[in-house]
């Protein structure tokens, strides 16, 4: 028991600190401070950019004050009015393209007397006189190479006045025909 007693230790030996473990307080420290710095310019970046904020925001109230709400209004009508326009226009039907496609399909010995367009099931309905069959034929040969013709049906051939041929022809068009063309 006399060993024990003996054997204390000297305050100097509690407090002595190795090499290896004041190169780590520092390294810690040098982080802390680095740290610090680090928070520190980016709270000085935060502020600088809240004051670039509040100034642009001052400058669009000036501007938005310099414009009459009148005019503001009137920019607006405007914009919903052509908005609204161009989805009428979208859903619009054209039949005026379809009379395009029988002047240019019709030849020259043909005269169509009654037309008859039924846009839901996109048929155009006619009946027309000639002077031959091989006319008629030539007629219905020009309609089905046009490529805004899907089929072409004829019939109801009969002798007319002046002994003139009478038929009646349906187009089926296709469905772009109907719509606005650029």
């Amino acid at each position: 028991m006399a060993d024990l007693l003996l054997k204390k230790e000297s305050p100097e030996a509690k407090f002595r600190i190795e090499r290896g473990s004041s190169f780590l307080f520092y390294l810690v420290l040098a982080l802390f401070f680095l740290g610090l710095a680090v928070y520190g310019g980016l709270l000085l970046l935060n502020r600088g950019q809240e004051r670039a904020r509040e100034e642009l925001t001052a400058q669009v109230r000036l501007k938005e004050e310099d414009l009459r709400p009148e005019l503001l209004n009137q920019i607006f009508i405007l914009d919903k009015r052509l908005k609204n326009l161009r989805t009428l226009l979208a859903r619009h039907i054209f039949p005026s393209n379809t009379l395009r496609l029988v002047e240019a399909d019709t030849h020259p010995q043909v005269r169509f007397l009654n037309f008859n367009l039924s846009t839901d099931s996109r048929k155009l309905e006619m009946s027309g006189e000639t002077t031959s069959y091989a006319v008629l034929a030539r007629q219905i040969a020009l309609f089905e190479r046009d490529p805004q013709v899907e089929r072409v049906e004829f019939g109801g051939l009969s002798f007319g006045t002046n002994n003139l041929l009478g038929f009646k022809l349906t187009l089926i068009i296709k469905t772009s025909l109907l719509q606005l063309r650029p």
